[in-house]
């Protein structure tokens, strides 16, 4: 289960929280992150690829963000951390920081069909008995703690039975993610009020 921390002070009247995520994956390609915001750092980047076996064929790798020291090619990992979807129109791609990384052990190649597990606080903009429609304020650590709004469309796994009193309320809400595609991929498990 994700780390049941995404919520954080407010900030300019806006809430800040986080997508907070479990995620069993593994490494397909790293490299020293070359980037402005990547070396400025105190603790320089790690930049890679994903893997997570969970996820259709087309869609199954991620970007990810790590400043704990680089992770092995190839290994399975379980990786905490949280989630940045991407709604700017400035072309960065989602992404994964990386605030914890267990290395699997065993013998030959390891694989998982976990799919990853989100937890969240956001408010709730539209609702209906089949999906959700939410935003929430983040703080991105990559990008020198600049503040972004995200959203994303979730489906609910169970038709809720009386979904407008969630309408316009800020939630807890906790899942999987199918895919990566925050507006059609990611699956609501459970919903309660703030």
């Amino acid at each position: 289960m994700p780390s049941l921390v995404p919520f954080l002070p407010s900030e300019k009247d806006s809430t800040i929280s986080n997508v907070s995520v479990v995620f069993d994956a593994s490494v397909f390609k790293v490299w020293r992150d070359g980037t402005e915001l990547g070396l400025s750092a105190k603790d320089p980047y790690w930049a890679m690829d994903l893997h997570i076996a969970g996820w259709p064929a087309f869609s199954s790798t991620l970007l990810a963000r790590f400043s704990g020291g680089k992770l092995v090619k190839g290994a399975l990992y379980q990786l905490r951390g949280r989630f940045f979807v991407t709604t700017s129109l400035l072309g960065q791609e989602s992404y994964l920081h990386i605030d914890e990384a267990i290395r699997f052990q065993g013998p030959g190649t390891i694989r998982s069909i976990k799919k990853p597990q989100f937890f969240m606080v956001a408010d709730v903009a539209t609702v209906n008995e089949t999906d959700l429609a939410v935003s929430w304020v983040t703080k991105d650590p990559y990008r020198r703690n600049t503040i972004h709004e995200q959203n994303a469309i979730i489906s609910v796994e169970q038709p809720l039975s009386n979904p407008k009193v969630f309408q316009n309320q800020k939630c807890v809400l906790e899942g999987r993610m199918e895919s990566a595609d925050h507006r059609q991929g990611w699956v609501c498990s459970g919903i309660s009020l703030c």
